[in-house]
């Protein structure tokens, strides 16, 4: 299963940022970090300067506004690393062939649950801004799709040529896995997150109510 975590591979990639001062990784670094702990809302410029080891006026002269650091942040994040998580995916998919509907269901989902557990600190700064930032929210939307189906659109044609998926246009197949999916992320990590949830019961649900819609 899926390992990556998401803000652990942030510090590297904005250190190698050329188009950086050390000053502003400082700060990108010190934000994400006070982000994922603390949500957007309770973090203060104040603590994210602390933190960079600068002054607040010395940080509002690269960023101009909290918002502004958060959305340079997400940048790297959304282009670079996002990519690099489901490339790793495309690997575990192309070594773990699926020899029925269910089996492939099963990974997909028990997949994604795994690598959203590891990277619910992420999730949470991601949906502070994702749901508000029509931008960004595009920006994220079209990497992740482009590298998701890049990941498994060769598995989903095979089952469909062996006749164990619905005969549906690739793309349909796709939005409706990943909707509910990301159904449950959100309200797993994001709405309610202090419900008692048994992941392992969830999959189960998740993967009968792919399979009862996506069997031929």
């Amino acid at each position: 299963m899926s390992n990556k975590k998401i803000l652990d591979e942030f510090p590297d990639v904005i250190q190698a940022n050329e188009d950086l001062t050390q000053k502003q990784k400082d700060v990108l670094i010190a934000s994400i970090r006070l982000f994922a702990e603390q949500g957007y809302a309770n973090t203060s410029t104040r603590q994210i300067a602390e933190a960079a080891h600068q002054s607040e006026g010395t940080m509002f002269k690269h960023f101009k506004s909290k918002a502004n650091i958060l959305r340079a942040a997400l940048e790297p994040i959304i282009h670079e690393i996002i990519p690099d998580v489901e490339a790793e995916f495309k690997r575990e998919t192309l070594t773990h062939p699926a020899a029925n509907l269910h089996e492939f269901l099963d990974f997909f989902v028990r997949n994604r649950m795994a690598f959203a557990a590891n990277n619910q600190d992420a999730i949470k700064v991601f949906f502070s801004e994702l749901l508000y930032n029509e931008t960004l929210r595009t920006e994220f939307i079209e990497t992740a799709r482009q590298e998701l189906i890049a990941a498994f659109k060769d598995t989903i044609l095979l089952l469909q040529k062996n006749k164990v998926i619905i005969d549906w246009p690739f793309n349909e197949i796709f939005r409706y896995m990943i909707a509910v999916v990301v159904g449950y992320i959100l309200d797993r990590y994001v709405l309610f997150p202090n419900r008692a949830w048994d992941d392992d019961v969830e999959a189960g649900y998740l993967v009968a109510e792919l399979e009862k819609v996506l069997q031929p």
